[in-house]
């Protein structure tokens, strides 16, 4: 059963983006996704410098510096002032990948895998214990999602990619993915968090005014999910409580855009895709990995 949020006065007294506040982080970090304020775009071609995979996701004859800009706009909860900034992930016309001979044209893509050393099995460092995935978004409307599509845009996949432990998604989520297919303004104009069934365990409406923050929290012991939740500079807050969760399979942490198509009978190969010439683009700030292991959760 998903949930919408309610946030609490004190949440909602401290929303506001230029809030003075301590770093909220308090928890071992296992990856650390956030930007410096000295990076250019070109940072991202380079495993000297990205925190980053400078190989994947991305289209073929793109590089990261093609992808990534870096927007003037206010610090996430978890980035420090003047010490950090956020990132845009883009797609476009071009963020096509290829299979073989041939061109998958059903969906448009871009996603940032944190740079680790996965094991034999595909695991990384955040596969076992209790672990957090952090992140904060921000919407370009200059770039805007076309929210009757689905777009999936933080997920952890399974190390033989038979699907995820979690998925941060929105618009018109496909019947095949979970979704009803719907283009109502009650089912696309939100976000959603998805279980490793594809069923939606949480929901807040997209806004386009100030950050939005979120936590997933895997327990790899008792196979639970967990999402913790926040608006502006509001703390987090658990808005789900533990449930139940295959975390199984390893794998990793991956944000972006993935835009898929309407239309559409197999997703990969067909569907419509109306041309983007200013492309579209999401706002990251805030990402990180920690260890919860200890009931340590940054809020």
């Amino acid at each position: 059963m998903w949930k919408y949020v309610f946030l609490s006065p004190l949440a909602l007294a401290l929303a506001s983006p230029y809030s003075y506040r301590t770093n909220p982080i308090q928890c071992p970090v296992i990856f650390d996704g956030r930007v410096p304020q000295n990076f250019t775009p070109a940072s991202f071609n380079l495993a000297s410098t990205s925190p980053y995979s400078p190989q994947y996701v991305k289209g073929e004859n793109l590089t990261w510096s093609e992808i990534i800009l870096l927007p003037n706009t206010t610090t996430s909860r978890f980035d420090t002032l003047l010490v950090h900034r956020p990132l845009e992930v883009t797609i476009n016309d071009a963020s096509l990948f290829r299979s073989g001979s041939g061109l998958q044209l059903g969906f448009r893509r871009a996603g940032l895998l944190l740079r680790d050393d996965k094991n034999a099995a595909g695991a990384d460092a955040a596969d076992q214990g209790v672990v957090t995935f952090h992140w904060s978004v921000r919407q370009d409307v200059s770039r805007s999602m076309n929210l009757s599509h689905e777009y999936m845009n933080v997920w952890h996949e399974k190390a033989d990619y038979s699907g995820n432990q979690f998925t941060f998604v929105g618009g018109v989520v496909l019947p095949v993915d979970g979704g009803s297919g719907l283009d109502t303004p009650e089912e696309k104009n939100v976000w959603k968090i998805q279980n490793h069934k594809n069923e939606f365990v949480f929901r807040t409406p997209i806004r386009n005014d100030v950050w939005q923050n979120f936590g997933v929290q895997l327990d790899y012991a008792n196979s639970t999910i967990r999402v913790y939740y926040s608006a502006g500079n509001g703390p987090l807050e658990d808005v789900t409580g533990a449930l139940p969760n295959d975390n199984s399979g390893g794998g990793q942490l991956q944000l972006g855009m993935a835009k898929k198509p309407t239309e559409t009978e197999t997703v990969v190969w067909d569907g419509y895709q109306e041309p983007m010439p200013q492309g579209e683009g999401q706002i990251y700030g805030g990402v990180f990995v920690e260890d919860s292991s200890n009931g340590c959760v940054s809020l």
